[in-house]
């Protein structure tokens, strides 16, 4: 395996040195065969606590070390990219878990299936008690990685708004990421150039598949960098210049994949948006305008039932799965699997647990 294709696994990060140090620590004990690139914008006091841990541990994995202080995310993410050595490429929040097991999986699938742009295990999305770096684990739940087969670029657009995901986090090939990033800077709102604009050029290139393996885990707290509601985003004052923009690169990069004209891809792009911004209003509306209606009162109720019986009487939760699961045509529930002893994904889902909870020595300074 030390000769097989490698990733750089690219981290661009601004004061939160505790994530870091709790990330390297992680990727040490797995031992993790791949490059872990960072960008660190932070102040002196970080910065001083980051590149001692990467002393220390730069023995046990290879990482590369920059300091970024004058460059925004975007900036950063670029900035990475050009300089990463490895074929391959992924993006982590300094928050999150990538699991290089799985990625070396994901690379073994690109290097053989040329026509697919991404490739992704599983992910779940968990949070801790106390939203620290470091504590128990409180809830898991799903993070859907779908699957875009579809045969043209056209169709792949509509398919992924339609049920849109992140492949920023999967594994890319590290020229066609770089491509995507390029002048992303120059589109003022930030969730078109930070998020959608790559994001969507990745599925423009290729396919996106979904291996069978925990690839991903995703921490949930209260400290995230967040992105605008839809509503506040689309009625922001940078959205129609940015939303130009977007539709000229998508558009032109699809005519360029699927050999149609410049109206058929400009089409497409507006069909999946569409589609995106009506589902996304919909789930968000009732977060912020509660609906008193009975039914709703209902479901929410059942919903909230249903979710304490299984926090009180998880066996319940396992009898059921086994009974029934066989008979539901519905997505696998990942969330409730890597943490049974018996999963295949236990183990890579045990072993984050040991870096958040502290068995890695988070008192360690270095």
């Amino acid at each position: 395996m030390t000769n097989a294709p490698k990733a750089g696994i690219f981290i661009p990060t601004m004061n939160r040195s505790d994530f870091i140090i709790r990330q390297l620590k992680y990727y040490a004990a797995v031992k993790c065969l791949h490059t872990i690139y960072i960008g660190d914008s932070s102040n002196k006091e970080h910065k001083a606590k980051i590149e001692k841990a990467v002393s220390a541990l730069s023995d046990k994995i290879k990482i590369i070390y920059r300091h970024l202080p004058s460059l925004n995310d975007r900036e950063a993410i670029y900035f990475l990219l050009s300089i990463i050595e490895e074929p391959y490429a992924c993006f982590i929040g300094d928050d999150d878990y990538q699991i290089p097991d799985s990625i070396t999986k994901c690379i073994d699938f690109l290097e053989n299936n040329k026509d697919y742009a991404t490739a992704s295990g599983y992910a779940a999305a968990f949070r801790i008690k106390g939203n620290g770096v470091y504590g128990e684990l409180e809830r898991i739940a799903n993070y859907p990685r779908p699957q875009v087969e579809l045969t043209t670029a056209q169709e792949r657009i509509v398919k992924y708004f339609e049920n849109y995901f992140v492949p920023l986090f999967s594994v890319n090939r590290t020229a066609q990421m770089l491509k995507n990033w390029e002048e992303v800077d120059k589109v003022a709102d930030k969730s078109f150039g930070s998020e959608i604009i790559p994001s969507a050029l990745s599925i423009i290139t290729g396919k996106s598949k979904t291996i069978d393996c925990l690839g991903f885990m995703r921490q949930i707290h209260d400290g995230h960098y967040g992105l605008p509601n839809t509503f506040e985003w689309v009625v922001g004052e940078n959205w129609l210049g940015s939303y130009r923009q977007f539709l000229k690169r998508l558009s032109e990069e699809i005519v360029s994949v699927d050999n149609i004209t410049l109206s058929e891809a400009e089409n497409s792009v507006k069909q999946g948006l569409w589609l995106f911004l009506e589902k996304q209003l919909a789930r968000e509306y009732p977060q912020y305008f509660p609906s008193k209606k009975v039914s709703g009162s209902f479901t929410s109720h059942l919903k909230k039932t249903r979710t304490n019986i299984g926090r009180q009487l998880p066996f319940l939760k396992i009898v059921y799965r086994k009974l029934f699961k066989k008979y539901k045509n519905k997505a696998r529930d990942i969330h409730f699997e890597v943490a049974q002893r018996s999963s295949k994904y236990y183990k890579d889902f045990s072993q984050v647990v040991n870096s958040f909870s502290g068995v890695h020595n988070p008192v360690d300074t270095f």
